[in-house]
This record gives C-alpha cells, sequence and structure tokens, in this order.
C-alpha cells in the first residue's frame, strides 16, 4: 500500500507539471510573445531546471536517512514558488519594456534576454521539479532486480499525470477556471502531495525501506527480490554489469536520444499544424497523445523488465524501430488528405485532431517511452545502490539532449533542410545509434545485422514519398505552388490560378489572403478607412502584414512613416508575388517592416502613432487570441497619439456568438466611442478613433473618400462607403449588451467540439 501511495503522489505531481509548463508558456507569451524564439526561451528555461535538478538532487538523495520528507519539502517549494508565478510573470511587462527602451536590442540579444528572464523566474521551481525523479527513484526503486521495472512504472504513471494535466489545462481548466486559477490548482496539488508524502513518512517507514542511508562509494549489494501478491515469482538479482565504455556510451546515446527525441516533436508538431485549425488547444493535444504515448511505451517496458535486465540489443532495436517509425510518420503525413479522416470524425474540433494525432505521433512516442526503461535497467546494472544517483545522471543527460534538440529544430534545422529532410536526418541519427549499440562488444547478438534491412527499409520509404510540400497535402495541385517556404516559425506556400485571376497563401496548413473580391474589399477597407478618418497621419503601424495588401492600401495616402508588423518574415518574401493587389508596398521608402510578434512590439516600443491597425488570425488562433483581450486594447490606446484611431478586423466565421459580442464588448470598455463596420461575408471591423466619430465627421470622412479616385475604385461611391458603417451608438450598445469581457486571465474563443 506505500508503494502504491507513491505512484500516487507521482502521478498527481505530474499532473502539476504539465498544468505549469501549459500556463507558463501561455502567460509569458503575454510579455515576450508567440514567437517561435519566445516560446524556445521559455521552453529552455522549463528544461534547464528539470536538467539541474535531477542531476544535484541524484547526487545527494542517495546519502539521505529520510528521503520521502525530502519529497515532502520539494513538493512543498513546487507549490510555493508556483503559487506566486503568475502574479511574478504578470508583473514583467513593465521592467521587460524598460530593458528594451534601453538596449534597443536585436534579435539575437532580445532572445538571449528572454531565455535570462525566463531562467531567473521558472528554473528555481522547475529545479525543484526535476529534482523528485532522483528521490522517488531511491523510494520507489529500492529492490535489487527490478530497478529497471520499478522505474519504468514511475516513468508511466508521472507522465500518464502529465498527459492528464496537459489535456485538462489546455481544454477545460483554463477556460472555466481562469489560468491564475488554474496555476494554483496545480499548486494545490503540489501541496496535497507533500502533506501525503509526510503522513506516509510518519506511518510507513519501514514498508518502503527508506531508513538507511546509503553513502556516495558504498558498494552495497542488493537484496534479491520477494514475491508479492502483484508478481508471486521471485526472481534473482541479475549480475551483468556493463563496462565503462558502454556505461559512457548509454549515457551518450541517451542524450543524443533526447535531442532526437525533441527535435521530432518540433518537426511533427509544425506539419500536424498543417493539418489542424492551430485552436489555442492544438498544441495540448498534440502533446497529450504523445505523452500518451510515452508513458504506455513505459508501462510496457516496465513490464517486460519485471523479471530480466535490460541490454544493448534491446537498446539498439528500439532505436532501429524509432528510425523506421519517423519515416512511415512522414508517409502517414503524406497520405492524411487521402485517408479522409474528417469523413469519419468530422472535420477539426478535438476528435479529428486527436485522431490525426494518434495516427502520426502515438506509434513512434511508445517506441521513445520503451527506452527510458531499459535505460534504467542498463545504467543501473539492476542494484538499487546509488540509484538516485544513476537515474538523477541519465535523465539529466536526456533533458539536456532534449534543449539543444529543441533549440536546434526550430532555429537550424527546419529552415536548412526543411521538415521532410529534418525528419530523415533525425531518422538517419536513430538507424546510427541502434547499429552502434548492435555492435558493441558487449551485446553480441546474431541481430547485428539488422540496420542494414532497416536501413534498406526507410530508403524504399524515402523513394516512394511525395514531394516535400506540405509533405503531400497539395499535392494533387503542386503546378499551382508558385511559392513555397519552410522557415523557423511558418512554412508559407502560395498557390495562384491565373485562369481565375485568383491567389491565396496558406501559412502553417491555414488559408489566408485570398484574392476574392469579398476579401480584397476587407483588405481596402482596412488600408483605407483610418486615413480617412485621420486626415494627415504623419505615422501608422499595421499589426500582421500578412502579405502587403492592407498595409499597401495605407500606403496610397502617403502617410510619412509605416511600420508593419509580422511573424514570418517567409510571408514579406511572399508578398513580392502579391505585388499587383498591394501596390507594390515592398518597394515603398516610408514603409519598414518588423519580424516580430504584434503584442511584443508594442510593448517594447516607445512611438506613439496616429494610426493603429491590426489584422489579425482568428482568435480562435493559438497566435492571436491575446489581441483580442483587454489588456492588449490598453495596451494599444497607450500608444495611440490623441487623436489617433484603431481598427481592427473581428471575424463574424468560428465564433459563438456571445464569444463574438465579448470581443466587442471588451473593446468598448477601452474604446467607449468605438463604431462596428463591415464589408459582407465574414468580415466586421472594430474602428476606434479618440475622438468620436460625430454625425460631422463621419460626412467628411464620405467627403474624402468620394475625391479620392483610388478609394473609389476600391471601394465603391459614396453612398457604399456609408453602407460599410454597421452600428454605432445606442444601436451598438444594445446589441453588445452587459455580460463578461475577455481578459489575459481567461480568454479563450473557441468552442470545445
Amino acid at each position: 500500500m506505500a508503494r502504491v501511495c507513491l505512484l500516487v503522489f507521482f502521478f498527481l505531481s505530474g499532473i502539476s507539471g504539465l498544468i505549469y509548463q501549459v500556463g507558463w508558456v501561455r502567460q509569458a507569451s503575454l510579455t515576450f510573445g508567440v514567437s517561435v524564439y519566445a516560446y524556445s526561451a521559455v521552453l529552455a528555461a522549463y528544461m534547464i531546471g528539470l536538467a539541474l535538478g535531477s542531476y544535484l538532487m541524484g547526487r545527494r538523495i542517495d546519502r539521505s536517512a529520510r528521503p520521502l520528507r525530502a519529497y515532502a519539502l520539494v513538493e512543498v517549494g513546487i507549490g510555493g514558488l508556483a503559487a506566486v508565478s503568475p502574479f511574478v510573470l504578470s508583473s514583467l511587462d513593465g521592467f521587460y519594456a524598460s530593458v528594451n527602451h534601453a538596449l534597443e536590442p536585436g534579435l539575437g540579444l532580445l532572445t538571449l534576454l528572454r531565455l535570462a528572464m525566463s531562467i531567473l523566474l521558472l528554473t528555481p521551481i522547475t529545479t525543484l521539479i526535476g529534482a523528485t525523479l532522483p528521490i522517488m527513484s531511491r523510494l520507489y526503486a529500492n529492490r535489487g532486480g527490478r530497478v529497471g521495472g520499478d522505474i519504468g512504472r514511475l516513468y508511466l504513471v508521472n507522465t500518464a499525470g502529465a498527459a492528464l494535466g496537459c489535456l485538462a489545462a489546455g481544454l477545460f481548466l483554463i477556460r472555466t477556471l481562469g489560468l491564475r486559477e488554474t496555476i494554483l490548482l496545480g499548486a494545490a496539488l503540489n501541496l496535497l502531495v507533500a502533506l501525503g508524502a509526510l503522513a506516509l513518512a510518519r506511518f510507513s517507514r519501514e514498508s518502503i525501506g527508506t531508513d538507511a542511508p546509503v553513502g556516495e562509494g558504498a558498494a552495497v549489494e542488493p537484496t534479491p527480490a520477494e514475491p508479492t501478491a502483484e508478481d508471486p515469482s521471485p526472481i534473482e538479482v541479475p549480475g551483468t554489469v556493463l563496462s565503462p565504455p558502454a556505461l559512457r556510451f548509454v549515457a551518450v546515446a541517451y542524450a543524443v536520444s533526447g535531442f532526437v527525441a525533441l527535435s521530432y516533436e518540433v518537426v511533427w508538431a509544425r506539419i500536424l499544424y498543417i493539418h489542424t485549425s492551430h485552436a489555442v488547444y492544438s498544441f495540448s493535444l498534440m502533446l497529450t497523445m504523445f505523452l500518451s504515448g510515452l508513458a504506455i511505451g513505459s508501462a510496457v517496458g516496465a513490464r517486460w523488465l519485471r523479471r530480466r535486465q535490460g541490454t544493448l540489443v534491446q537498446f539498439g532495436l528500439l532505436q532501429l524501430a524509432i528510425g523506421v517509425a519517423a519515416v512511415v510518420v512522414l508517409l502517414v503525413f503524406a497520405r492524411l488528405p487521402m485517408l479522409h479522416v474528417d469523413d469519419l470524425i468530422g472535420d477539426y474540433g478535438v476528435r479529428y485532431e486527436l485522431s490525426i494525432a494518434f495516427l502520426t505521433l502515438f506509434p513512434p512516442a511508445l517506441l521513445i517511452g520503451l527506452l527510458f526503461p531499459v535505460v534504467a535497467s542498463l545504467y543501473t546494472s539492476e542494484r538499487a545502490a546509488q540509484v538516485g544517483l544513476r537515474i538523477g545522471s541519465i535523465n539529466a543527460y536526456n533533458t539536456i539532449g532534449a534543449i539543444a534538440g529543441s533549440l536546434a529544430a526550430g532555429f537550424v534545422l527546419i529552415p536548412l533542410l526543411g521538415l521532410r529532410d529534418t525528419t530523415l536526418a533525425l531518422a538517419a541519427v536513430n538507424l546510427g545509434l541502434g547499429a552502434r549499440a548492435l555492435w558493441l562488444p558487449a551485446a553480441a547478438s546474431p541481430v547485428r545485422w539488422l540496420p542494414v534491412p532497416a536501413t534498406l527499409l526507410t530508403g524504399v520509404g524515402v523513394i516512394t514519398m511525395p514531394p516535400g510540400l506540405y509533405l503531400g497535402s497539395y499535392w494533387e495541385e503542386a503546378d499551382r505552388v508558385v511559392f513555397y517556404d519552410e522557415g523557423a516559425e511558418t512554412t508559407v506556400a502560395v498557390l495562384d490560378y491565373p485562369e481565375r485571376d485568383f491567389k491565396i497563401s496558406f501559412v502553417n496548413g491555414r488559408d489566408e489572403v485570398p484574392t476574392d473580391d469579398i476579401s480584397m474589399r476587407a483588405f481596402r477597407l482596412l488600408g483605407h478607412l483610418p486615413p480617412l478618418i485621420r486626415p494627415q497621419a504623419e505615422n501608422a503601424l499595421f499589426l500582421s502584414f500578412g502579405n502587403g495588401i492592407a498595409t499597401g492600401t495605407l500606403n496610397t495616402h502617403e502617410i510619412p512613416t509605416i511600420d508593419a508588423v509580422d511573424l514570418s518574415p517567409e510571408m514579406m518574401r511572399a508578398a513580392e508575388l502579391y505585388s499587383v493587389e498591394n501596390y507594390d508596398v515592398l518597394r515603398s521608402p516610408r514603409l519598414t517592416l518588423h519580424v516580430e510578434d504584434a503584442r511584443n512590439f508594442l510593448l517594447k516600443s516607445a512611438e506613439r502613432y496616429d494610426i493603429i491597425t491590426t489584422d489579425a488570425t482568428h482568435p480562435a488562433n493559438a497566435s492571436s487570441w491575446a489581441r483580442f483581450t483587454r489588456e492588449f486594447y490598453e495596451l494599444v490606446r497607450s500608444r495611440l497619439a490623441p487623436d489617433g484611431v484603431f481598427m481592427q478586423w473581428v471575424p463574424i466565421h468560428g465564433l459563438e456568438e456571445d464569444d463574438y459580442r465579448t470581443i466587442l464588448r471588451t473593446a468598448a470598455e477601452v474604446f467607449p466611442d468605438m463604431t462596428l463596420w463591415s464589408t459582407g461575408g465574414p468580415h466586421s471591423y472594430i474602428v476606434a478613433p479618440i475622438e468620436p466619430l460625430t454625425q460631422a465627421r463621419f460626412d467628411a470622412v464620405l467627403d474624402r473618400a468620394s475625391l479620392n479616385p483610388r478609394v473609389t475604385a476600391d471601394l465603391g461611391d459614396r453612398a457604399a462607403m456609408g453602407g460599410y458603417l454597421a452600428m454605432s451608438g445606442r444601436a451598438l450598445a444594445r446589441y453588445l449588451g452587459t455580460g463578461p469581457i475577455a481578459t489575459d486571465n481567461d480568454a479563450f474563443f473557441m468552442p470545445i467540439r
């Protein structure tokens, strides 16, 4: 029963750990931005703490006479620090903005600044989280001959808890409780675990065998495991101890495995985004499925190792299997459109995204999960002595490799090789590790020739694979692709249909910038209306440059300075193909392009603008939800000149009407004189001049529009222009009514289906 309690504790600790990761990434994005550079800085800081805590605690816990009490104290520390973390993170804005104003850093220095601040704030907590595995290994894996199986069971329950925490936070908790309250719930779980551990330390010390400390250099032979109700067959302690060179190989190979595994996760997430809605919960669903595969893989490994020791042959075979599976996953990705999962499950939504994540991520994740108990068995030689030291060290090596893999995949491998070839290169690393493991003298197995057919099999998969353009998503329309680029942030394709005078861009799989009549009218209004309301504007800021159509339209009004911001340099390069539609804006001397997250740009900037326009993607999108909250609108207002004007596109499609009203109501709280405009179709707009749009000002806007040939050519005559005003004043107030507003703490504009 004491051992069952330990598993329950570690399960609950896993839930809280992923609640924190999901919550901290979401909250840090409000300060650092949603770019891959900002996300990587936060994730790196998180994992640096895990590695540090695992390594440092592993070197100490074997000498502790009271490891269970140490575990309780660590859980108290996690809960206490986590409880204050939302308030500390929310206070960063002012300091972050001040540092940026003083230094005006470039991208490299800015990324280092984000990393340094993330390490300063998150690493103390994640160091404690990382310390839990070596402590729990000392407590639970204390039976000689069962170390690998016990470690596998610990990994199972902790990772299963992590999967549950990730799913709950991404789908339900933040939506229903709010971000701060969700993190506080995680802290409460840690404190509950600490109380349980203290109670267990008091009443069940003998049953978990933690009384005798083990010195770091002690040579204590483990006791053979006794028969239990769980497993009535007694086993003998294996005597195989790997040579120092073989042990070094296991450590290095497992670190490289961490590099490859996190690189796969980055690449596969990018490919999955092409096939999903990229909603606020999409990444949580992908990570949940990946963690579920790891958990079940570790369960299989734990069961396999109940009566035997892991071997280098098993390690090598698993590496070969992961390499082959990675190539098979590419083939599945390439064929996803032809599998018609949406016909069976329904288009997008939770079930659809979980289904395609299961088809692609789950099988290789299961194999990766099998590795840890095998490595634990190899590295400890199934001896319980110094188990904390050995498990803490090997876990730290793997985590350091994972940090390097997550950074290298996003910033180096994908931009250099592309998504498909990055996966193939990683698969080659797995095959190489497998071949080396099988050919070590300690392995000495007749299966050492298996790398040859495994390599041939992957070669066949590569030969039969379709072109890497979106990995087959648009292979039937490959002749329409006139631009394709895979960068650190986005995968962008432009398809051209000259017979229909139509172009469309796809950004990470979502259609953007179509040039049909309704969409073009929407872009034109975004560009023309603000300078018509605010003539003689000296400067303007356009958030979400895209392919430049709305910015190019704004540029026709001869505004002296225009700053345009977008996360995707690939979209900026693709704007060359839209030179007719965007009035050749890339060659305007008045335009300055900035590759940055829109909200982060506003936070860092000290400039005040006469015009601020934002054309964000859908508010349900993971990269755009934060541009529809009260805090965002307050930030915009602080950057507007005294007589400035703000305009924002708000979609009508894909939103519950209550959520649509919430967005408008939120904007109206900050801009009480706002008006609502529409050009038809799914397009509506918040237009918020600081000075009220009186009837006289509105008439003046229409007069200026009718006298501007470019405006009338793009949007129609005076009557047509006036017809775009949908609601204002009391009519708009009646439509908005009373109700909630959206804040950074609780914004969630996506129905769960």
